[in-house]
């Protein structure tokens, strides 16, 4: 009998789970205890497992922080990279924004479908060349492709990058002056803009001081690649 009571602890059951199991238990009874306690364990193992992701990428990014040379444009070859995204806002008040941010994270959690705590915007080639950069979606990282209809793939290219500190205010300003930059530098946004926190309300205490990674693909005036 002791062993038996072990036995059901060890699976997870409770004292008076096992009390109403032991006064109407059969070999058929037990094995349907078994199977439902292997449901409970393996959708408590998945939770604790994407906690582990979760913090991990978050640990990993907010090292990040303290390695990076802000303010600096570098060209650099980048991989593709995987976001599950939001739908489009239908305008920039901040009850619309907040609606569609609100969405995209029931989205991802009721999907397991996010990697780390950043919520990123991407800019339309299009509402770059318009000189509006207007946010067009707002995002959420994965490791690897998903199957969603959200799904959004970042191509592989040639990509310039900035970290820079500022607020989400001031990110349409940063992202005129990036391009502005990137100008000079002899290269052309040559696809949509990704903005993504390194540090944010998690980790800093005043807004301004929020450190993010803004990249863009990009091509020579004159050429059409790397260099």
């Amino acid at each position: 009998m002791f062993d038996l009571i072990t036995t059901l602890k060890e699976v997870g059951l409770s004292l008076e789970e096992i009390k109403n199991y032991m006064d109407e238990r059969d070999a058929d009874a037990f094995m349907e205890l078994l199977k439902e306690q292997d449901k409970l364990l393996k959708q408590k193992i998945e939770v604790l497992t994407r906690r582990r992701r979760l913090l991990r990428n978050t640990l990993k990014m907010t090292k990040e922080a303290f390695d990076v040379q802000e303010n600096t444009i570098s060209i650099e070859d980048a991989g593709e990279e995987y976001f599950i995204i939001s739908d489009r806002p239908k305008n920039n008040s901040e009850k619309e924004l907040f609606a569609v941010v609100s969405r995209l994270w029931d989205y991802c959690t009721k999907h397991n479908a996010y990697d780390d705590f950043v919520t990123g915007e991407i800019i339309p080639y299009e509402n770059i060349v318009n000189g509006s950069f207007a946010t067009g979606w707002f995002s959420s990282r994965v490791d690897k492709k998903a199957k969603s209809r959200y799904l959004h793939v970042k191509p592989a290219g040639c990509y310039a990058v900035k970290y820079i500190r500022s607020s989400y205010y001031a990110l349409q300003e940063e992202y005129r002056k990036f391009c502005c930059e990137l100008h000079e530098l002899g290269y052309e946004p040559n696809g949509s803009i990704y903005q993504n926190d390194i540090t944010n309300y998690l980790s800093e205490r005043y807004a301004d001081d929020y450190l993010m990674k803004i990249e863009v693909s990009v091509k020579r005036h004159d050429e059409n690649g790397c260099k």
